[in-house]
């Protein structure tokens, strides 16, 4: 049978001008099997390609994507024979992202919302009763100067960073603290920084290098200062560069409602919950983990 190597049909009429192979040869002893590979095309009525099933090495079924014209309109992922998740798309982006458990009942909805550049400036998770909610800011150069996270329209903490040349943040702050980096070496590791909470605590952190080699890292707390080896000194992640996306957007959440370190409350009213929920997290979190612990070391010592 002749190979076609074009990716259409030829008309009947037209074949005869056809360049043709008499011969073809193999590249390989082992001939590669489009059984190899489990992609099955899906036409519509008109013979325009409208879906594409992947499937896994053992024949289970991984996603679906739904085409409309040239472009992706929706995706459909499958996990045990069932759909898990769902995205829709428009104009190449992703507008709706709604998840599924075991069971095939929504868990939860996430939604994407554009600015003018199209580059997004809101991702929006409903997860029963609740949504949350971040909202990015951005400069003049396109890049996420500004995060703030909201839960049921209530402002938990609005975050603001600042880069340098190189593109890297060398400030940040939020309501409980501001962060300023002097120094980072050429691994992106902070060498000079200092931490200013909300109610007055500075820390100041520098660490100390030779040939590369950490050495260890100077630590001055209102004026009281100490040495210690630790590398945790050398990240923070709040320096950490926001990128709009699911994932950021759980990792900034995580950071303030985290419910292993809140007390369970019961009362009437949803905005009251929310409400003493926000006060605890601003207490927890009133001081940076850094000054905390330096706190909890004079107080020992």
């Amino acid at each position: 049978m002749e190979q076609n190597y074009i990716s259409t049909s030829i008309p009947i009429e037209l074949r005869q001008y056809q360049k043709t192979v008499e011969t073809i040869e193999a590249v390989t002893e082992n001939k590669v099997s489009s059984a190899d590979f489990g992609v099955k095309i899906v036409t519509n009525s008109e013979g325009n390609v409208s879906e594409a099933h992947y499937y896994s090495d053992t024949g289970d079924l991984l996603k679906k994507i739904f085409y409309k014209g040239s472009s992706v309109s929706r995706i459909e992922y499958y996990r045990y024979k069932k759909i898990r998740s769902e995205e829709i798309y428009s104009a190449g982006k992703i507008h709706k992202k709604t998840i599924y458990n075991r069971a095939g009942e929504q868990v939860s909805i996430i939604s994407y919302e554009y600015n003018k550049k199209n580059i997004i400036s809101a991702i929006k998770k409903s997860v029963k009763n609740r949504q949350y909610a971040v909202i990015y800011g951005y400069d003049e150069l396109g890049r996420a100067n500004s995060r703030t996270l909201k839960l049921n329209e209530i402002i938990l903490e609005t975050q603001k960073f600042r880069y340098d040349i190189l593109d890297r943040i060398v400030e940040y702050s939020d309501s409980n603290q501001t962060i300023k980096v002097y120094k980072i070496n050429t691994d992106n590791e902070l060498i000079s920084y200092t931490i200013t909470d909300k109610i007055g605590n500075n820390i100041e952190i520098t660490n100390k290098f030779f040939c590369s080699e950490y050495l260890g890292t100077d630590i001055d707390l209102n004026g009281h200062k100490t040495t210690v080896e630790d590398r945790i000194y050398l990240d923070n992640v709040m320096l950490k560069k926001p990128y709009p996306s699911e994932d950021d957007m759980d990792l900034a959440m995580s950071a303030i409602l985290n419910q292993n370190n809140v007390t369970p409350i019961k009362k009437e009213h949803d905005n009251d919950v929310l409400e003493e929920l926000i006060q605890q997290k601003l207490k927890q979190h009133a001081l940076p983990i850094t000054v905390r612990k330096m706190q909890l070391i004079n107080q020992t010592g």
